[in-house]
């Protein structure tokens, strides 16, 4: 009992996406409830809508693209409303996915999906260069503000296909992606699983590369609150940082992800067998990825301060960043590890002893010191 008792509903907004997970299985396994919280999952049909509720207040909270409170503190491609997050839901989860045509083209020039994305854009660029038919190549993302999008600009640009002359992105749903697909509206897209194993379970499409394989171990997805609620419910907010630790923890226990699947897939309206697919790493010609999705191991719930300087560093690329902020003092307001670390001194759960991870230059696994397990 952690003595936490509220009378008010609190609405948390989610899109239907495998990385819900932590929300939806805290609520189905009463986690929230133990903290005296009654919540009331709300699923959104896009990122604008849920942005938008919880900007003008009809969410209490978010799972959230992880640039989001960025952004919208900011003021960029958003209402500038202060947005912070103290808690990360989770790292990896995106897939690049091309049409059945598309990739039937690259599997008669002998090449088959690989866990190299360098190959597999080198093989892209070899087809369009001498197909140029096929250009502009029309790829779609969730959010121009995503790391869908950074993803999606820094494989393209690693292989050589020009932005605008050769490639176009739109912005579609994730729940339309596959449709989009299906109608030949677009030929691939960069959005998080299940969709782009519900493409290849459809014959719809083939994924060919995974975020974990271009970035591994970005955070994607944050619960994101206002700041202004943040200060004005501290211990509410601080219940639902506890409930969503202890619910990443379960899902990183490899014996509840099928469980997992089912609740998901259920409240996503997604078979279970795509959602399964996702979560245990065996996405159709992308097997043998366990860390496809990471919810708690690897430190990966703390907003570590450098993800969020490397994520400013995407928005300046793609134009995105106002020229005359400074991204650390954005990125220390946002992304909350003091936060976090209340919640999980409550929970037992790891603590960076600083901000330096030595994020994208460590070569192999690290420990926190005094911790046995391996942080990334």
């Amino acid at each position: 009992d952690y003595g936490m008792k509220t009378d008010a509903e609190l609405s948390l907004g989610y899109v239907a996406l495998a990385d819900s997970a932590p929300l939806l299985v805290a609520q189905e396994l009463g986690l929230f409830a133990r903290e005296g919280l009654r919540v009331r999952p709300q699923c959104e049909p896009s990122w604008a809508s849920l942005r938008d509720h919880l900007l003008f207040g009809e969410l209490v909270a978010a799972h959230a693209l992880a640039p989001l409170p960025m952004a919208a503190t900011l003021g960029v491609a958003s209402p500038k409303i202060p947005v912070i997050t103290g808690l990360v839901l989770s790292l990896n989860g995106n897939t690049i996915t091309v049409s059945q045509r598309l990739y039937s083209e690259l599997l008669q020039r002998g090449t088959a999906a690989t866990a190299d994305p360098a190959r597999m854009g080198q093989a892209l660029r070899e087809l369009t260069r001498s197909h140029p038919s096929l250009l502009p190549l029309r790829f779609a993302v969730v959010s121009p503000v995503s790391n869908h999008h950074y993803q999606l600009r820094h494989w393209l640009r690693a292989a050589g296909l020009e932005l605008h002359s050769e490639v176009e992105i739109g912005v579609v749903p994730p729940r339309y992606m596959v449709d989009a697909l299906r109608k030949d509206e677009i030929d691939a897209f960069c959005v998080g699983e299940p969709w782009g194993s519900l493409a290849a379970m459809e014959g719809v499409g083939q994924p060919i590369v995974s975020s974990y394989s271009l970035w591994n171990n970005v955070m994607e997805k944050v619960l994101a609150v206002r700041e202004d609620w943040a200060k004005r419910e501290p211990a509410l907010h601080q219940a639902l940082l506890r409930a969503l630790i202890a619910a990443g923890r379960w899902l990183d226990d490899a014996a509840h992800r099928q469980q997992a699947a089912r609740w998901v897939a259920q409240a996503i309206a997604v078979p279970e067998a795509a959602l399964a697919a996702a979560l245990q790493g065996t996405i159709p010609g992308m097997a043998g990825q366990p860390d496809g999705h990471v919810f708690h191991r690897y430190a990966a719930q703390y907003p570590w301060q450098e993800h969020g300087l490397w994520l400013a560093e995407q928005m300046r690329l793609s134009g995105q960043w106002p020229t005359a902020t400074s991204p650390s003092a954005v990125v220390e307001r946002v992304y909350r590890g003091d936060l976090y670390r209340l919640a999980a001194t409550a929970m037992d759960a790891p603590i960076p002893v600083d901000e330096q991870s030595g994020f994208g230059i460590h070569a192999s696994p690290w420990k926190l010191p005094g911790v046995a397990r391996d942080i990334a």
